[in-house]
């Protein structure tokens, strides 16, 4: 069976990582073996796998690795013993104070001054996280593994408390990786891999030569010759960076790479410059939206990049399908991020909403670093009343499927999931007309509205107007519903995955 990479950051539960695992389904559909390739630390990486279940579960017969924990088990002589445990758990001379908060205790270790040495965190008993002091200064924290054994190791700047070298470990104590930090910038100084069977150590100045090492050794131990596909510039520029002759190479971009206003025309983000000087080198480079591929082409040059058009696929991921409407809810399901999401935009707009609609509520799940400003902003506006924080939601297509619509407020996509999830639930979506990805999912009028990026009265306008004829909008969601199922189900998406294969190995 041929295997094909799907080479990402790491595996999430939303946005790329949902479409990954839907191209999984596809993939084994046509008879390959997928192998999601992740390379952030994961400290509770097995776990975390184990839990999955539904629609983020791994499809059977799809696998992932992670550079971690690939480069851990050889290196690894006692998968059994917690080499720092003795030593965390030290109070010889030390008094201890503790504090215990649901599931989560804290233990501060005092010397016999008073002097804090150090503090445990704990997690239903099991350790989190152990912070060493000196002078009354963090110097050293451990973080621990699902085997319970510290996986990572870092040592911080006293001055700034940000980490100069991390070391990551084996449950038996050896260090398999060191990573050199400048605490001003987090810029890396040097990655250094350590072999325990033959001592030597290799040094790599950043994470892309090394994580591109280890990408090569996956693909050279793969037979026959696998398809990689490249799913961020990050992945693409790593991916390049192994021998061509040992797998048929594509890359799909799920991201805008222009800078703000991110738009045809503007220059390119500063961190992907490097990589799309080298697009000609991928042999297949594919977007999500044939608005993005026509801005590619027009970018790069159509005899260097001419994109194929992959679309995420869409499914109706509701629970039940006797979910009612509820008459006057508004939702939207997101990131609540300060600035992408533009959430402030819509609390702004509910205000003219309530005027014309007393009895709307508007519902939001998700959480994020903006959650706190937003909530704030609806009490100073007024509307906290009329509107629900819920934080994650487990059933987000379920909160779509009872809402009369659904909104986008975001300032970049590279498509819009949440707009297609919205219209494959039978709810029209409202969204800000931007790139890439609304006017793709979204007929104006049709099965939803598209408004003028950053028209906070249009937005307003837009809802009302849902809100107001009901029916009308039913019929809307029923009308996407019916696109979304024609247009964006895996059987619709398969043959474009296997025209751009056919191409990546012809090209390859």
């Amino acid at each position: 069976m041929r295997t094909i990479f799907i080479i990402l950051h790491a595996l999430g539960y939303a946005g790329r990582s949902s479409a990954a695992l839907d191209q999984c389904r596809i993939f084994l559909s046509m008879g390959l073996r997928p192998v999601i390739v992740t390379f952030r630390y994961e400290p509770r990486w097995d776990a975390e796998l184990s839990s999955r279940s539904g629609d983020i579960d791994l499809p059977e017969g799809a696998s992932a690795v992670n550079i971690y924990r690939s480069m851990r088990l050889p290196m690894t002589g006692d998968p059994h013993r917690n080499w720092s445990r003795s030593e965390d758990e030290d109070a010889t001379g030390l008094s201890v104070s503790e504090t215990t908060r649901g599931e989560s205790t804290r233990l501060d270790y005092f010397d016999h001054r008073g002097r804090v040495v150090k503090h445990r965190e704990l997690l239903a008993d099991e350790p989190v996280r152990t912070v060493f002091y000196r002078d009354g200064k963090p110097t050293v924290r451990r973080e621990y593994e699902d085997t319970g054994a510290c996986g990572r190791e870092l040592t911080l700047d006293p001055d700034t408390g940000r980490p100069t070298e991390e070391r990551y470990f084996t449950p038996d104590g050896f260090c398999y990786v060191t990573r050199h930090l400048d605490p001003a910038t987090g810029r890396q100084f040097g990655v250094f891999c350590h072999d325990r069977h033959t001592g030597a150590t290799t040094r790599y100045a950043h994470n892309i030569p090394w994580h591109a090492a280890w990408l090569q050794q996956l693909l050279e131990g793969a037979q026959p010759r696998p398809l990689a596909i490249a799913q961020h510039p990050t992945a693409m520029r790593k991916l390049l960076d192994t021998d061509p002759s040992l797998s048929s190479r594509l890359f799909l971009s799920h991201v805008n790479l222009f800078q703000e206003p991110f738009t045809l025309g503007s220059p390119l983000r500063e961190d992907y410059v490097k990589t799309f000087e080298r697009v000609a080198e991928m042999p297949v480079v594919a977007t999500l939206t044939e608005r993005q591929a026509s801005d590619f082409r027009t970018t790069f040059g159509s005899e260097s990049c001419d994109p194929v058009v992959i679309p995420n696929v869409i499914r109706d991921r509701r629970s039940s399908r006797r979910i009612a409407k509820v008459p006057g809810r508004v939702s939207v399901v997101s990131r609540l991020h300060p600035e992408q999401k533009r959430i402030d935009d819509l609390l702004r707009a509910w205000v003219s909403v309530l005027r014309e609609v007393p009895t709307a509520h508007l519902e939001i799940g998700g959480d994020g670093a903006a959650r706190r400003s937003l909530e704030k902003l609806a009490e100073d506006l007024g509307i906290v009343k009329s509107v629900t924080f819920h934080g994650w939601v487990n059933d987000g297509a379920d909160l779509m499927a009872s809402s009369i619509a659904t909104v986008s407020t975001g300032r970049s996509e590279g498509f819009g999931l949440s707009i297609g999830e919205s219209l494959a639930a039978h709810t029209p979506a409202v969204a800000y007309d931007i790139n890439y990805g609304p006017s793709d999912l979204i007929r104006d009028g049709i099965d939803g509205l598209l408004i003028p990026d950053g028209d906070i009265d249009a937005l307003a306008r837009g809802l009302v107007d849902l809100l107001s004829h009901a029916h009308r909008s039913a019929r809307r969601g029923r009308r996407g519903a019916k696109r979304m199922a024609d247009d964006y189900s895996p059987e619709a998406i398969r043959p474009r995955w296997q025209h751009a294969f056919a191409l990546a190995d012809k090209r390859s």
